[in-house]
This record gives C-alpha cells, sequence and structure tokens, in this order.
C-alpha cells in the first residue's frame, strides 16, 4: 500500500506538465474568451480591443523563435467570425487553431498568436 501510495504521488507532478505545442502547427485549446485592450503604440489608429483565449491551463509554445509559457492566446480570424467572439466574451470555447504564431507587429498584444480554424462553444 505504502510503495502504491508513492508510485502516485511521483504521478502527480508529470500529470500537471505544461502541454507543449509548436509554432507553424495546428492546436487545439481550451479557456474561455476575453477582451483585451490593445498594446498598439498608435492608439488612435490602431488601439481597441482585441479578443483573446485564457487559457483553462498554462501552455508551453516551441520552435525557432525560442519557448514561451503562456496562459493568454490573442485570436486571429477572418472578421464575421472574429467580431462575432466579442459577444461571446466570457464564455468557455474549444478553440482549433491552424497554427500558432509569435508575436511580431504592434498589432500583436500577446506573446503567441493562435489563426483559428473552428470554435466549438461548451
Amino acid at each position: 500500500m505504502k510503495k502504491l501510495l508513492i508510485a502516485m504521488l511521483a504521478l502527480i507532478p508529470m500529470l500537471s506538465q505544461a502541454q507543449t505545442f509548436y509554432y507553424g502547427k495546428p492546436a487545439t485549446l481550451t479557456g474561455k474568451l476575453l477582451r483585451i485592450k490593445s498594446l498598439h503604440p498608435n492608439q488612435e489608429a490602431f488601439g481597441g480591443n482585441q479578443i483573446a483565449l485564457a487559457l483553462d491551463q498554462q501552455v508551453n509554445v516551441d520552435g525557432e523563435e525560442g519557448l514561451v509559457k503562456t496562459k493568454l492566446i490573442q485570436l486571429v480570424d477572418d472578421d464575421p467570425r472574429y467580431s462575432s467572439l466579442f459577444k461571446q466574451e466570457g464564455k468557455s470555447v474549444q478553440i482549433k487553431c491552424s497554427e500558432l504564431f509569435r508575436s511580431h507587429t504592434g498589432h500583436h498584444t500577446t506573446k503567441v498568436l493562435c489563426v483559428v480554424d473552428s470554435v466549438r462553444y461548451k
């Protein structure tokens, strides 16, 4: 019994480790939709709100650009669906990303972004 308990305790850290995804690859993420403020330096022309996914659990995203640990990923989508995501703020979703990529312009507020392939509301 004591050995079984020790074995179970040894497995707990492995089960709680963050999942790793890769830049340029598909990913399926779960969390809640969250409206975030743009960090663009020209707030008058390009400021405002963006939609992001507050992840249920922290993830690692790795690739040539380097490893990023995050719990917040900005969503990128075509205009009709992107606009509708704002109306669903706070809802739990499963997002399928066609790819993940690292922030590289002033329009990118989080370190990692997701090109949305599909959205499933929970």
